[in-house]
């Protein structure tokens, strides 16, 4: 089997079973108690621009992982995971209301910058 490369990162190893399908005429499936039980987790963010990843393991398993496409300008966060962990902690600092307010910047904004 020709697999790409690439893993997914499982976030919560903790899978309900929400039913069952069988493959129709053309060999597909129907995912649509998947896709409402998807917007009950993620809210109505379910758009054309969600595409899922589709990852199968050495037991025949399959997962399937919503995502959705980054800007090339911003895909270098995603493949520095110190960087990305950076990140997602300042966020959570954040959100936690953890901040330290410095003042304004205003004074370098026409430095240039090396």
């Amino acid at each position: 089997m020709k697999r790409t490369t690439g893993t997914a990162t499982v976030l919560n190893k903790s899978f309900g079973r929400i039913g069952d399908v069988a493959l129709d005429e053309r060999k597909r499936i129907s995912l649509t108690k998947a896709l409402e039980s998807l917007k009950e987790i993620l809210g109505n963010e379910l758009d054309a621009a969600v595409r899922f990843g589709v990852y199968v393991n050495d037991a025949g398993q399959i997962l399937l992982t919503p995502e959705v496409p980054v800007p090339m300008h911003e895909l270098w966060l995603y493949r520095n995971p110190q960087a990305l962990k950076k990140v997602v902690k300042g966020l959570e600092e954040a959100r936690e209301g953890k901040l330290i307010d410095l003042g304004s910047f205003e004074k370098y904004a026409d430095n240039d910058i090396d």
